[in-house]
């Protein structure tokens, strides 16, 4: 079944995936299963538990899948795709963001250009737009079908939405002060060659926000396999110590590194929780749709180009 997957070394230094070491595995494996019954598993983080195996790196100790899916599978599998999130309300959501948002403005002018890689709907953008002073945004979002939700957004501020997900070159050189990323390293096959080529269009001393799983983080360690990021849309996942890898190769220096609260219903958590160890249970209170913030196994980088 493997030779139906893309083989790859590491995305982050290239050394060979035989230099790899086991990490964790489903059972079965998704490098053993036919692309066409892992469609249906693609859609959602509750079905049942098939990811690609994740190998360590050797040489600089990224968590990778040597195995994976190819471009033109995740094209496909990335166009019939549902909107992220959707069984989180709309202002958990919101409150997730507000928080992203704020550890950029503390370490950002908030101005020149804005680039924003897969913005959705325009969550963590309509802050920028609220308190920014950015010229013109640019936002590369492949999903035409919200296209209204987001130009609303944007509340007549100059913009360009590019469906192209890495069209860059539309980007002036060295225009932008700030580029964010939230939840879309983590998908890249290829994370250095798209760090290097935004860094290009970012001004000197810009700020590029990314958010991401940990993989170092308690609750991976408490779940093991059943970890949620542990899924099909995620070709590597990171900690702190390989995004700073990742990033220093790609040109970069880290600003800052922390943790970051998300913002979840209880009866999501709560679902989350039983599914997670096995427990497939349909249905759970709603505890009058209480909300809180958590520190659940993400982290937000803040970086800047490499002075030349």
């Amino acid at each position: 079944m493997s030779k139906q997957f893309l083989s790859r070394g590491c995305p982050a230094c290239g050394a060979s995936a035989a230099l790899a070491v086991k990490d964790v595995a489903s059972e079965p494996t998704a490098e053993a299963t036919a692309y066409s019954e892992l469609i249906p598993v693609w859609n959602g983080f509750f079905k049942d538990k098939v990811f690609f195996s994740y190998q360590r790196c050797g040489q600089c100790g990224l968590l990778y899948a040597p195995l994976f899916f190819t471009p033109e599978q995740l094209e496909e599998l990335y166009a019939q795709m549902p909107p992220n999130m959707d069984l989180v309300p709309i202002e958990a959501l919101r409150k997730t963001q507000r928080g992203y948002f704020q550890s950029l403005k503390e370490l950002s002018s908030l101005q020149g250009d804005y680039i924003e890689i897969g913005p959705d709907i325009g969550l963590f953008t309509e802050n920028c737009v609220r308190e920014g002073q950015f010229g013109k945004y640019w936002l590369f979002e492949p999903n035409r079908d919200i296209i209204p939700a987001l130009t609303e957004t944007m509340q007549g501020k100059q913009h360009e939405i590019i469906h192209d997900m890495f069209g860059f070159s539309q980007v002036p050189d060295k225009a932008a002060g700030a580029a964010v990323m939230v939840h879309v390293l983590d998908h890249l096959l290829d994370p250095v060659a798209t760090l290097r080529e935004l860094r290009e269009k970012l001004m000197p001393g810009a700020r590029l926000a990314i958010v991401t799983h940990d993989e170092s983080s308690l609750l991976r360690r408490v779940f093991g396999k059943r970890w949620p990021a542990f899924c099909l849309q995620h070709p590597e996942i990171y900690n702190p110590r390989s995004m700073k890898r990742l990033l220093d190769t790609a040109g970069y220096d880290v600003v800052q590194l922390r943790k970051t609260v998300n913002h979840f219903p209880v009866q999501f958590l709560l679902r989350h929780l039983l599914w997670a160890l096995g427990l497939k249970i349909k249905s759970v209170p709603s505890f009058g749709g209480i909300t809180v913030g958590l520190k659940l196994g993400n982290m937000i980088t803040i970086a800047t180009p490499k002075a030349n």
